[in-house]
């Protein structure tokens, strides 16, 4: 029995090393050429034993012309394995490989025994990157929570965001449902990388069906080959293309159930396209762009007159110091002061009052495309700038003929206009003394009484 397994000895080792599941072979260092290779190596590369037995190692396992550049012939030794990784582009296989010289008689030997590694490298890559995420999306939500500048925030975040993916750029396009089309609202780039933010106003949103199902399922939109996936001829593909976009990533924001836009980052790298901080970070998005929305529209109401909904004193004296700081061709002003508001208010009450208060200042607004602006209860301020002369006082004469044909509905008016270099200040007093001077003699000649009263 003993002198019947020395006999099968040989043989015996060869089967427990072809069927090894790790991936085995054996060359001649001499020569390059592989003289084992086990199944599991054969069956990876899908080759047969005449395909690489004889043949150099790098041309049968490698597809290569010339010995391999990472070959560790040189630095082989006989008392210990050298150990590395590798990766297989072609297989997209990750392999760690065990490398040793052995030595029979005056031959020396490689003996290589690998094993595919892939799954465990990618679930490593899965876990680093989960790790990575939860940095950067505490780093985004910090930014957003510590800048009190909504829209500084946002640009730095889309920074951190184009920057963790390695893309080329990052941005965001806010929805607006009235005529249903998208704007670039804010974008980073690359330094390498050209703005597009400009080009990408009021884009139809109909262009994007494929953005609009997956958006409205929650789900992200991917485009991993542009000019694979696209029909060249769609919108879609007439929008990006020109953007020298190759890949895509794209998160749907959402508000109250409504989409409102998306986040999205051009030219991402690979392994980034699936990492899955965009739908994380959606909603302090959202929560910042309502916080914008809600800001904007303080400020607008805090230069708006509430009942008129024309400008207000304080937009008013920021206008005139901005008037101070421009040059222009031409300036026209015109002050009105509504006549006997105070006698309507006590006799008709103050709903007649403010009456008479919208149905002059939408004359105004009709009359003027300029600014406009009521500075006090009863007064009304109109400046244009670049205005010709002639064009000013037709407008200035169908105010006058309104008044003069509206008794219950009247107005003290004194205007003026100039092509020289005046100062503002100086103009607009001109015109408030033509209106206090026109205010006296309407109480004179219609009320014959003080014009105080």
């Amino acid at each position: 029995m003993r002198e019947m397994f020395s006999m099968d000895y040989k043989e015996l080792c060869c089967k427990i090393i072809d069927n090894h599941d790790g991936l085995v072979y054996v060359t001649d260092m001499e020569t390059n050429e592989v003289i084992f290779a086990n199944k599991k190596l054969l069956q990876v590369i899908g080759k047969n034993k005449a395909e690489v037995f004889g043949k150099p190692c790098y041309q049968a396992l490698q597809d290569k012309e010339c010995p391999c550049e990472f070959c560790t012939n040189s630095i082989l030794s006989e008392n210990k394995y050298y150990d590395w990784e590798i990766f297989r582009e072609d297989m997209q296989r990750y392999f760690v490989l065990h490398d040793k010289l052995l030595i029979l008689g005056d031959r020396k030997f490689r003996v290589e025994v690998g094993t595919d590694i892939t799954d465990q490298v990618l679930e490593k890559r899965e876990i680093k990157n989960k790790l990575n995420m939860e940095k950067t999306l505490i780093k985004c939500i910090d930014t957003l929570n510590h800048e009190n500048d909504v829209n500084k925030a946002i640009n730095e975040l889309l920074k951190i965001v184009g920057e963790t993916y390695d893309g080329d750029r990052a941005y965001i396009f806010e929805r607006c449902e009235s005529d249903n089309t998208v704007s670039n609202t804010y974008e980073w780039c690359k330094k390498e990388i050209v703005q597009q933010l400009d080009s990408l106003q009021k884009v139809p949103f109909s262009y994007f069906d494929m953005w609009i199902e997956r958006f409205s399922n929650h789900k992200s939109r991917i485009i991993y080959s542009l000019k694979k996936e696209l029909d060249h001829d769609s919108e879609e593909y007439k929008i990006l293309g020109p953007q020298n976009i190759d890949s895509l990533v794209a998160a749907p924001l959402f508000n109250n159930g409504s989409l409102i836009g998306f986040i999205g980052v051009d030219n991402p790298s690979v392994e980034y396209l699936h990492y899955g901080l965009l739908e994380q970070i959606t909603s302090f998005i959202v929560n910042d762009l309502q916080k914008r929305l809600l800001i904007e529209k303080l400020q607008v109401l805090s230069y708006r007159d509430s009942l008129t909904g024309v400008c207000n004193r304080t937009s008013y004296i920021k206008y005139l110091n901005e008037l101070k700081d421009n040059s222009y061709s031409t300036l026209g002003v015109i002050f009105i002061d509504i006549n006997g508001l105070k006698k309507a208010n006590d006799s008709k009450g103050h709903a007649y009052g403010d009456q008479m208060i919208v149905r002059i200042s939408g004359l105004l607004k009709k009359t003027f495309a300029e600014k406009v602006f009521r500075i006090g209860g009863d007064e009304f301020v109109v400046i244009c700038t670049g205005m010709m002369r002639e064009e000013f006082m037709c407008r200035e004469q169908t105010l006058r003929a309104f008044a003069e044909q509206n008794a219950e509905i009247n107005f003290s008016l004194g205007a003026v206009w100039t092509d020289e270099e005046i100062s503002v200040e100086k103009l607009i007093a001109v015109a408030d003394k033509a209106m206090y001077d026109a205010k006296r003699d309407y109480y004179q000649k219609y009320l014959h009484c003080d014009e105080s009263l």
